[in-house]
C-alpha cells in the first residue's frame, strides 16, 4: 500500500479474530495501529464471525489491550442472523433453538424469538448454529430432528478454524458441519462470506461500498465477503491465510500485508 493511501478510504472495516488479537493476546502492533487509526479520526467499526460474545464483551476484551471503542462498533455475526431473521414474517414470535452462546442467544432474543431448553429443541421452528464450546451430543440430536421435521436452518457461520497462539482450533463451522451431516440440509449462513453482514458493517459507517476498505485475515470469509459487498479488501498474514493460499484459492485481495501495523504503516 502506497504511503497516505489508507486515508483515500472514509472508512474501514477491521475483523477482530487472527487480526487484532489471538485469543487472549493482542496481534503485536495491532493497538497502535487502532490508536493511529483514531489518531487520524478515520471512521472504523470492528467486523467479527465470532458468534459467542456479545458487543459489550468485545469492547471489554479490547480495552484490556488498549483499544477504547464503543459497542456501537461492533458488528458480529449475531446481528447478521438477527437480521436475517427479521426478514422472514412467516417467523416471527417462533420458537428456536439455539446452539451458541451468549452472544447469539442474546440477538436471537431481540428478535422477538422464545428459545427453547434442549429437552424441547426438538420442536423448535427454527434452529440456528454458532461456536458452542458446550456442544454435546444431546444438543446435535435435537438441532437434527428439529431440521428433519422443516424448522429453518441458520448459521451463524461456517468458519472451520479459530485462530490462536497455539495453532488452529475448530471453530463454528466444524459444529455446524456434524448438524448439517446429521439433518441432510445445508443452512442459510449469516455471517462472512455473506455480504449481509458487510453491508450492516456499512450501515453503521453510514457510508458506501467503494469509499471503505475491508481488513481481514480470511480468504475464504473476510475477502470473498467484502469482494461480494463491493468494498477494497486487505488480507494480513497474522491469522489463518497465507500468501500462497491466495493462488489456491483464486480469491485476490486488493492488498496483502504483514500485519495491521504494516498496513497502517503503508508498508505492505
Amino acid at each position: 500500500m502506497k504511503e497516505g493511501s489508507l486515508k483515500n478510504f472514509k472508512g474501514i472495516i477491521i475483523d477482530l479474530d487472527g487480526v487484532v488479537y489471538l485469543l487472549d493476546r493482542a496481534v503485536p502492533g495491532s493497538p497502535e495501529a487502532i490508536a493511529q487509526i483514531q489518531k487520524e479520526k478515520i471512521p472504523f467499526v470492528f467486523l467479527t464471525n465470532n458468534s459467542s460474545s456479545t458487543p459489550e464483551q468485545y469492547t471489554d476484551k479490547l480495552a484490556s489491550f488498549g483499544i477504547k471503542v464503543s459497542p456501537e462498533q461492533i458488528v458480529s455475526s449475531p446481528q447478521a442472523v438477527r437480521k436475517f431473521l427479521e426478514t422472514k414474517v412467516e417467523i416471527k414470535n417462533a420458537r428456536a433453538f439455539v446452539i451458541g452462546e451468549v452472544g447469539l442467544l442474546s440477538e436471537v432474543e431481540k428478535a422477538g424469538l422464545t428459545i427453547l431448553d434442549g429437552k424441547n429443541g426438538e420442536d423448535a421452528d427454527v434452529v440456528i448454529v454458532g461456536c458452542d464450546r458446550f456442544f454435546n451430543y444431546d444438543k446435535l440430536k435435537a438441532a437434527v430432528i428439529a431440521i428433519r421435521k422443516g424448522a429453518l436452518y441458520v448459521a451463524a457461520n461456517a468458519d472451520a478454524t479459530y485462530p490462536t497462539p497455539g495453532g488452529l482450533w475448530p471453530g463454528a463451522g466444524a459444529i455446524v458441519a456434524a448438524v448439517t451431516t446429521g439433518a441432510g440440509r445445508e443452512p442459510f449462513i449469516a455471517g462472512k462470506p455473506n455480504r449481509l453482514i458487510v453491508e450492516l458493517a456499512l450501515e453503521k459507517l453510514g457510508m458506501r461500498a467503494k469509499d471503505v476498505l475491508l481488513v481481514g485475515d480470511r480468504l475464504d470469509t473476510d475477502i470473498k465477503a467484502g469482494i461480494s459487498a463491493g468494498v477494497k479488501t486487505a488480507l494480513v498474514l497474522t491469522g489463518v491465510s497465507k500468501r500462497e493460499d491466495i493462488f489456491q484459492t483464486g480469491i485476490y485481495p486488493d492488498f496483502v500485508c504483514e500485519s495491521l501495523s504494516a498496513l497502517v504503516n503503508f508498508k505492505c
